[in-house]
């Protein structure tokens, strides 16, 4: 009976169903809309100094809309965590001074209908800066230590005010040695912010010492002694570089790596192996690299070429392409210079003098690829001012000419048809120490008035130098600089600092 009864209202339900007719009377509501306006994409703020001050304007779709609006920030590049964003205002309006170290940050504002509970976020990126994160810094030496000068850029690329020997005023101390080489990297990592993470990192290199310090406060993240999971018995850095997602640095003429793709504190491992039988070996301060691609160091002791990874721990050997006139192993060369010309394709260019035959010096371009090397010589006669070169500089990725002093005169020469060309004669009494090729472009409208593309001419005097910063037109330099550095000591290594600036904006190069 049971069973009946559930049969008769199943049947009950399906008449119903038949009976129903679907008139389509249907009402949907369109999506809300919510419209955020007068919040730009990028900002440049100087800690401690600047302000955020915004008001944006919101609107919605919904004419019973009622807003609540929050805004907050947080840093990029946090490493080993998700980014905590810390919360800065609670109303639609917001002035708000900023504190934050320099690095880059992310700026969030979020608007909520309270009437249907949308949401609705908006971002920008942060560049927060100080007065150490933007100017011409320039690495002198006087009675056998280091210090480093900041020449002040607020407005334009030539310097309005000057910051002397700020690493000492900073650290209480200067660096043992003779002035080298700077290197800037974005992505070395260290905790100056509370959080292992990403730091804009400037290296200062002498022949005797090395430290590494914080963009932010010029303050010192690591010294020598720190520096190394292991520290070397003898202090004699030769050059800091970067590649194959790796940072490299020679010291007693033997290669430390830090692999840079994954969580490390921003030390270097120990000595990288020559072979399986730890053979002994001397590179040369000189190097080849770029970016992510395999970097190529030249070992003084075997006259060979080597490569690495910054994962390994024995160095990694190169062999010959197709085509190359010159072996990259025992080539019985000494290495005079080395450095990158263009990075595409990936080029070098290297300055060899024969170890036998003293008087036999050879220009050499060289191709990488992976492992190969492929070695195309150029030997110089003993009439060409290229034969009794004493400084070097590139012009790194921008053209292919090398620039080099004789005595105190200045020249080029065409990589590509060995035209060279008397460019400045420095005045006499002054002793040219470096040349170095800088060029910025930036990323963003902001930093135009920063654009630049020069050849630097560093010379030193009674103790004290000039930095001539030298436009140039199709390789030639213009007939006078566009200004002059000048401070106290000798000058080793120039650069140049922006906000924006990151790991790739000059090519690792001598």
């Amino acid at each position: 009976m049971k069973r009946t009864y559930q049969s008769l209202a199943a049947c009950c339900m399906l008449l119903l169903s038949a009976c129903y007719k679907d008139h389509g009377n249907y009402t949907y509501d369109l999506p809300e809309e919510i419209t955020i306006t007068g919040i730009g994409s990028d900002y440049d703020k100087v800690s401690l100094v600047d302000r955020i001050t915004l008001d944006p304007k919101v609107s919605s779709t919904d004419p019973q809309a009622e807003f609540s609006c929050w805004w907050g920030i947080y840093e990029t590049n946090v490493q080993g965590s998700a980014p905590k964003v810390d919360t800065i205002g609670r109303s639609k309006a917001l002035d708000y001074l900023v504190k934050q170290p320099a690095k880059g940050w992310v700026l969030v504002f979020g608007a909520k209908n309270l009437h249907t509970g949308f949401s609705k976020i908006v971002t920008a990126r942060v560049n927060v800066i100080t007065q150490f994160t933007r100017g011409w810094y320039v690495m002198k030496h006087t009675g056998g230590q280091t210090d480093v000068d900041l020449f002040l850029t607020p407005s334009g690329i030539i310097g309005e005010g000057k910051m002397e020997n700020v690493f000492s005023l900073v650290n209480g101390r200067k660096l043992d040695g003779a002035a080298r080489l700077f290197g800037y990297y974005t992505n070395y990592k260290s905790d100056v912010t509370g959080a292992m993470a990403n730091t804009k990192g400037l290296f200062i290199l002498t022949d005797k010492d090395v430290s590494v310090v914080n963009m932010n406060t010029f303050k010192e993240i690591r010294g020598f002694n720190s520096l190394f999971y292991e520290t070397p018995a003898t202090k004699r850095p030769g050059s800091i570089s970067e590649g194959s997602s790796a940072n490299y640095l020679v010291n007693d003429g033997r290669l430390h790596s830090i692999y840079s793709m994954s969580a490390n504190v921003g030390m270097f491992g120990g000595v990288q192996l020559r072979d399986d039988n730890n053979s002994p070996y001397n590179l040369a301060d000189y190097f080849l690299t770029l970016n992510y691609y395999n970097p190529f160091f030249f070992d003084q002791s075997s006259s060979s070429f080597v490569s690495a990874t910054g994962t390994g721990t024995v160095l990694s050997s190169v062999s010959d392409a197709t085509g190359s006139e010159m072996s990259a192993n025992r080539n019985n060369k000494t290495l005079l210079f080395m450095g990158i010309v263009a990075s595409s394709p990936y080029t070098g260019v290297a300055l060899f003098k024969d170890k036998t035959d003293a008087g036999l010096k050879i220009l050499s371009v060289i191709t990488p690829e992976n492992y190969t090397l492929k070695i195309v010589n150029d030997t110089l006669d003993a009439a060409e001012k290229l034969y009794n070169a004493q400084r070097y500089g590139l012009i790194v990725t921008d053209e292919s000419i090398l620039y080099f002093s004789v005595g105190n005169e200045v020249w080029s020469r065409n990589l590509a048809n060995g035209a060279e060309r008397l460019q400045f004669t420095v005045p006499a009494g002054e002793q040219i120490t470096f040349i170095r090729h800088r060029k910025y472009t930036g990323t963003t409208s902001t930093e135009l008035p920063y654009y630049f593309n020069y050849m630097l001419i560093g010379t030193e005097s009674g103790g004290q130098y000039k930095v001539r910063v030298f436009r140039k037109t199709s390789g030639n330099l213009n007939a006078s600089p566009d200004f002059v550095l000048e401070g106290q000591g000798s000058v080793g290594d120039v650069i140049y600092i922006a906000p924006s600036m990151s790991n790739y904006t000059y090519p690792n190069s001598y």
